[in-house]
């Protein structure tokens, strides 16, 4: 609704937007180029006619609806081979599973839905690592490590550095693994052979799997000539018992704040288990249109849940409304601009407000009242760390706290929650 809202306001003035994405669904698409103009109905196109869009393509909207040109393919297209299992809470498995690649010679990219099971996989890593091993897990500043968003971006910093050195387009030889969440594929340049990844809707699926094949280049490692990813599951083919509310759902589901809508996950297990069952691989980018089409749109999901039944129905029902409730708050927190200044309840909102994208952002940041000293490297200072949401929960901004020094990092207080940083990031002490 906010980004809407922008794009109306910009159109409306006479301007143009450029919005770059390769895996934006029909139904997204249609809603954020009909923005400021006379609104065409986002969900007429069928999946059918979605799926049958040119990739990639220029496309443009107006009154009328879509404008679609072919922008023409680049022949680099990516092979990557499927695989899946039920393991995703099984954190030996998944060690084992890495490590055995990096013995091979392979650069391998483990990405978990959470920091909570990022850590755990690292800590089945180093546990499962023999001394001939250590040489495979990942590194900073020769200490071992992992990557995700909750390290003081001092240290991500380092992180980054480290990743791209290690699982880079330009790396050295040798077998590798990296534990993290979504951060080092989302936003550096890696080039892994094997890609061990949670559960996830196709739209992240598609954008993970770019991150095992950066280049189309020949791959020498015996057995990973192109590019493996392995899915992990929940145990069984049944994703319904993540549809009663838990603690503990590695992100998914009611209750989840990762990927909440089931519906789309549910579509890409099927989506999966049709390609593994086939044993053809994926084809990148020619096969992301029909992928996230058959796990996004709303026909599609439709058609699953009349399959599934009544809990999936109320399930849907759920999204719709949380979807419909965020809206209601997106319109509290935007300027009217179709409307007079009498017209307006609110003109302008608290000017010390941020107003973000996405609800549940919400953190703080508290400084130190002396820098703490980062675990990687004893002479880079830590000024400030940002506490996220939930970890923040019910915790105001803190006055400047004190660091205490202990092995391998720092703890420190706010509201008395004793937090500890150290080379696996923030957590509780």
């Amino acid at each position: 609704m906010i980004i809407e809202n922008l794009l109306a306001a910009h159109v409306g003035a006479g301007g143009h937007a450029l919005l770059m994405s390769a895996i934006l669904g029909s139904h997204a698409r249609r809603s954020l180029l009909s923005a400021g103009r006379s609104r065409f109905h986002a969900a007429s196109m069928t999946t059918g006619d979605a799926e049958a869009v040119l990739y990639p393509a220029v496309i443009t909207g107006g009154a009328d609806g879509e404008s679609v040109t072919g922008s023409g393919e680049n022949a680099r297209e990516k092979r990557v081979t499927v695989e899946a299992s039920g393991t995703m809470a099984d954190f030996p498995e998944t060690a084992r599973r890495a490590l055995e690649a990096a013995r091979r010679g392979a650069r391998v990219l483990v990405v978990r839905n959470t920091v909570g099971f990022a850590v755990q996989t690292q800590q089945a890593l180093e546990d499962a690592a023999g001394s001939d091993d250590r040489q495979h897990l990942f590194s900073c500043q020769g200490i071992f490590a992992l990557h995700h968003g909750q390290f003081a971006a001092e240290d991500r910093s380092l992180l980054d550095a480290a990743v791209e050195e290690q699982v880079g387009r330009n790396r050295s030889g040798g077998g590798r693994v990296v534990a993290g969440t979504q951060t080092p594929e989302q936003s550096l340049d890696i080039d892994a052979d094997l890609l061990i990844t949670d559960c996830a809707p196709w739209t992240c699926s598609c954008s993970a799997s770019g991150g095992c094949t950066a280049t189309s280049a020949p791959r020498a490692v015996r057995g990973f000539e192109s590019a493996v990813c392995h899915v992990l599951l929940p145990e069984g083919d049944d994703l319904s018992p993540l549809l009663k509310r838990g603690s503990n759902q590695n992100g998914l589901g009611p209750g989840g704040y990762v990927y909440e809508d089931l519906r789309i996950l549910e579509a890409t297990r099927r989506l999966l288990a049709e390609r593994v069952g086939e044993g053809e691989p994926w084809l990148i980018p020619g096969m992301n249109r029909m992928l996230v089409e058959r796990a996004t749109h709303p026909d599609a999901l439709q058609a699953l849940v009349e399959e599934l039944g009544d809990d999936w129905a109320l399930h849907g029902h759920d999204i719709t409304g949380a979807g419909l409730a965020e809206d209601l708050t997106a319109r509290e927190a935007v300027v009217r601009r179709d409307a007079t200044f009498l017209e307006r309840e609110v003109v302008f909102g608290n000017l010390e407000e941020k107003i973000r994208t996405r609800l549940g952002d919400e953190g703080i940041t508290g400084a130190f009242e002396v820098p703490a000293t980062s675990p990687f490297d004893g002479g880079l200072e830590i000024p400030q760390l940002s506490r996220r949401h939930p970890m923040c929960r019910g915790l105001d901004p803190p006055d400047p706290v004190s660091a205490a020094p202990v092995e391998e990092g720092f703890e420190f207080a706010v509201g008395g929650v004793r937090f500890r940083y150290d080379r696996l990031g923030l957590h509780w002490a």
